[in-house]
C-alpha cells in the first residue's frame, strides 16, 4: 500500500513539474495532438444515388477542381429555445456542388438530399435543382479562409449564396443523388 501511495504522490508532483516545463498540462497536450486542421483534414462522403449503385466522394476529388469562394448566413445550432436568433455570415471555400455532380457521373441530377451526423437535431436537408446547380453552391471545409468548419463532426458541409439560413449543412452524413 506504501508503494502504491508513494507513486501517487511522485505522479502528482510530476505532473506540475511537466507543465511547468511546457505551459501544458497532459490532457491539453493530447487533446492538441489530436485537433483537426486544414492541413491534416481529409474526408470522404458517402454518397448514395436513387436506383444505381453507392459511391464516395473524397477531399482528393474536390482538390482537382478551382475552389471558389462564397458568403454564406446560416443559424447556429442551439438546444435550448431562444428568442433571439444565432446568426451569422461567413466565408467558405470549397468545390461547386455542379463540380460534385460531374464527378459523380450525375451533372443534371434533379435533386439531393443532405444528412447531417447530428440526425437526432437536424432532419435532412432537400435541395432542388436551382440551388444544386447554382454557381454559388459548394460543398465545403473552409471556414473564414483558414479554418476547419466549426463544431462539424465530419468536417464537411454545404453551403449557397442562394440559401437561406437554415440551408446550410455544416457536417454531411451523407448525400442522396436523385437523377
Amino acid at each position: 500500500m506504501k508503494r502504491i501511495l508513494s507513486l501517487a504522490l511522485l505522479l502528482l508532483f510530476l505532473i506540475p513539474l511537466f507543465s511547468a516545463c511546457t505551459g501544458k498540462t497532459p490532457d491539453v497536450i493530447e487533446s492538441e495532438a489530436q485537433m483537426v486542421t486544414l492541413d491534416n483534414l481529409d474526408w470522404t462522403i458517402p454518397v448514395e444515388i436513387d436506383g444505381a449503385s453507392p459511391t464516395t466522394y473524397s477531399l482528393s476529388q474536390a482538390k482537382e477542381h478551382e475552389l471558389v469562394k462564397i458568403y454564406c448566413s446560416f443559424r447556429y445550432a442551439s438546444t435550448t429555445p431562444t428568442s433571439n436568433p444565432q446568426v451569422t455570415t461567413a466565408i467558405f471555400e470549397g468545390v461547386r456542388f455542379s463540380d460534385f455532380l460531374a464527378d459523380i457521373g450525375y451533372p443534371e441530377a434533379s435533386s439531393v438530399t443532405i444528412h447531417h451526423t447530428n440526425t437526432a437535431y437536424y432532419p435532412p436537408f432537400e435541395f432542388d435543382y436551382d440551388m444544386i446547380h447554382h454557381e454559388g453552391s459548394i460543398i465545403t471545409w473552409i471556414q473564414n479562409k483558414k479554418e476547419i468548419i466549426k463544431d462539424s463532426d465530419s468536417h464537411v458541409g454545404f453551403a449557397s449564396e442562394i440559401g437561406g439560413v437554415e440551408d446550410m449543412c455544416h457536417s454531411i452524413a451523407k448525400i442522396v443523388v436523385h437523377p
